[in-house]
Order: structure tokens, then C-alpha cells, then sequence
């Protein structure tokens, strides 16, 4: 179902870029890797997961742009056992972000990244007489770095490393910091 909304917003954004005049429009696909770091007074455990992002952008000038990112997850961490199934990873990601740009060459520029970002992660579990399934997320500021290559006119890549938000969880003397980042490469195309 997220895969379908997700295919029905690129070919949006596709369709809405390609009646553009202007080649102020951008459409491209990343693969994030996930990081989810759980903290708790002294304990620290991080886990990895694997999405896949569709993005359409606007560069209104050589130095800023606006994009707007959704994305599912194509790699959660999973445990089986006697019937029982267990299984944790990243449900959506959404960010409409800005992007400040500075080429270093006609091929190369780098990138700061800031905007808002919703990570829902969603756990569910099995057996043979029960299911159990929870979603929860983490949504606020994110800030990240960035560098792209563009090697024909029309197409580039780029890797970039972006913070998520954060949340701290407190009960009585109990806390819980969860961190989340994503480490991403992808492709664009500039019409």
C-alpha cells in the first residue's frame, strides 16, 4: 500500500516537472541506511535498517532548493523461532526539506541540508495463537551535510549524511534517548 502512494507521488512530481519550461525541477531515488541508537544510563545498543526514498525537488537559484522526500523501509531486522516471529524496522520517512548548495566545480557542489522529518518505525511480533504490532516515531528537526557528482548534464549523485530527530523518554528516575540518522547515496535527474 505505502509502495503504491509512493509510486503515485513520483509519477506526481515526474508529471508536474516534465510540463515545467524551466529546468528548475529535479526528481530522484536514494537508499538510506537507517541508524536507530537507543541510550539508557550507560547502556547503549544501535540497530541498522534499510529504505528506499523517492524525492522531487525546486532549485529556485544555484544556491537554494526545496525538496520533499517519502520513503519505506526494504530492510528490517527480523527473528524466527518456533513459530515465533519478531520483526523491527522503519515503517515511512517523510521530510520536506531545504537545500543550500555551493558548487566546487561545473561537476561537483556541496550541500547543507535542514527541515522537518517523521521516521515511523513499526515492531510487530507472532506466534501461533497471537500478533502484536506498534508503530511509533520520531518527527522534528533535521540537519545534514552533503556532496554531489553530476557526470552528464541532466543526472548526478550524492551521498550525504543526515541527523533526525531525536527523543528523550523519562519516567521518574528512568531515561531513554533514541538517536536516528541516515546515511544515504542516490540519484537525481534535472529536467
Amino acid at each position: 500500500m505505502l509502495f503504491k502512494k509512493m509510486l503515485v507521488a513520483v509519477a506526481i512530481c515526474g508529471t508536474f516537472a516534465a510540463q515545467a519550461t524551466t529546468e528548475n525541477f529535479y526528481v530522484g531515488a536514494q537508499y538510506n541506511k537507517t541508524t536507530l541508537k537507543e541510550k539508557d544510563s550507560g547502556y547503549s545498543v544501535s540497530v541498522g535498517f534499510g529504505n528506499l526514498t523517492a524525492l522531487a525537488g525546486y532549485k529556485f537559484n544555484d544556491y537554494f532548493a526545496v525538496e520533499g522526500r517519502i520513503g519505506t523501509g526494504i530492510n528490517d531486522k527480523s527473528f524466527s523461532e518456533d513459530g515465533y516471529k519478531e520483526s523491527f524496522g522503519v515503517d515511512m520517512q517523510t521530510m520536506l526539506l531545504g537545500k543550500a548548495n555551493y558548487k566546487l566545480s561545473n561537476e561537483f557542489s556541496v550541500f547543507a541540508l535542514a527541515g522537518y522529518s517523521k521516521t515511523e518505525f513499526e515492531y510487530k511480533e507472532s506466534g501461533p495463537s497471537y500478533s502484536y504490532s506498534e508503530k511509533d516515531s520520531l518527527s522534528g528537526l533535521a540537519l545534514g551535510i552533503g556532496g554531489e557528482f553530476r557526470f552528464a548534464n541532466n543526472i548526478a549523485i550524492h551521498v550525504e549524511y543526515l541527523m533526525l530527530p531525536d527523543e528523550t523518554l523519562r519516567e521518574d528516575e528512568y531515561s531513554l534517548k533514541l538517536e536516528a540518522n541516515n546515511l544515504s547515496v542516490g540519484v537525481n535527474y534535472y529536467f
